[in-house]
């Protein structure tokens, strides 16, 4: 299938620390901190993730519903859909380590990818006091997170990739890393008048072609947990491709031709997670 497999293994490591895996109490300590965390991030983001669904609604019942709170909403719509898949991915990635975390390092990486991506979009597009406000509250829980993970070593070791998913994977991250750099110069710039930069949401698109990529490799990789981080790269793809062939000539939208590569690479990329999934013998979480 194309795997180089690493010799370390979620059922004979699951632990860091010592050789016997971590104590009963740093257990409990994770668990109790991956609940508050997970709690926290779905009352955080709770509108995050019904954007994903609101944001197809016509011009007018969009603007009827939030006229008040943001107008023009309708020209924001791709930005809210970016926002949208950034709640999905951290609030799925956080979820995943409610139950049995040891099997679950690449949803680990990924909710890392996101917290560290957001720490340096966000610093580089606000100013100092917001950041640490907004981004720093998030950097404390996930990095303890990290810390007491079981899986916490497994985290810094090189991993084996799928080459076709890898493969795919890198021919994804060219288009999407011009992406990234025009929207992030978009935020830098930060136009007098520009609606979108005063929202920070330039810098949230940059953010969310940050986090496909990120989960593309991740998806691609043997970390257990793989599967998660590769859906969440190719749906991202695909409602993000369709939604601007929907709504196009918004900001941060995709160009015609490349929201139809978008559709058709998170096609494709689907494909290739089948197609490992069932050469997989030993179903790995995710």
């Amino acid at each position: 299938m194309g795997l180089r497999h690493s010799p370390v293994s979620a059922k004979d490591v699951g632990m860091a620390g010592s050789d016997q895996g971590p104590s009963k109490g740093r257990r409990i300590v994770f668990r109790v901190l991956a609940a508050v965390t997970a709690l926290w991030l779905l009352a955080a983001h709770v509108f995050g993730l019904l954007e994903l669904v609101l944001m197809w609604l016509p011009d007018q019942t969009l603007s009827a519903m939030f006229e008040e709170d943001v107008p023009n909403i309708a020209a924001h719509r791709t930005h809210f859909v970016s926002v949208g898949i950034l709640a999905w991915a951290v609030v799925l990635a956080i979820a995943a380590q409610l139950r049995r975390p040891e099997r679950r390092v690449a949803q680990m990486l990924q909710l890392l990818a996101i917290t560290i991506g957001a720490a340096v979009v966000y610093a580089l597009s606000g100013t100092a006091g917001e950041w640490l406000v907004e981004e720093g509250t998030l950097l404390l829980p996930v990095a303890l997170l990290v810390l007491l993970h079981p899986r916490a070593r497994d985290f810094w070791r090189k991993p084996g990739f799928d080459h076709l998913l890898a493969r795919l994977a890198a021919v994804a991250a060219i288009p999407w890393a011009v992406f990234i750099v025009v929207n992030g110069r978009q935020q830098l710039l930060n136009v007098a008048g520009d609606s979108h930069a005063e929202m920070e949401h330039w810098a949230t698109a940059a953010l969310m072609g940050i986090v496909i990529v990120v989960s593309a490799f991740l998806g691609s990789s043997d970390h257990d947990g793989w599967r998660l981080p590769a859906w969440v790269a190719a749906a991202a793809s695909v409602v993000y491709g369709v939604h601007s062939l929907v709504f196009p000539g918004l900001a941060s939208a995709l160009a015609l031709v490349w929201a139809v590569a978008a559709i058709a690479w998170g096609v494709a990329f689907v494909a290739a997670v089948v197609r490992r999934s069932r050469a997989t013998k030993t179903p790995a979480a995710g």
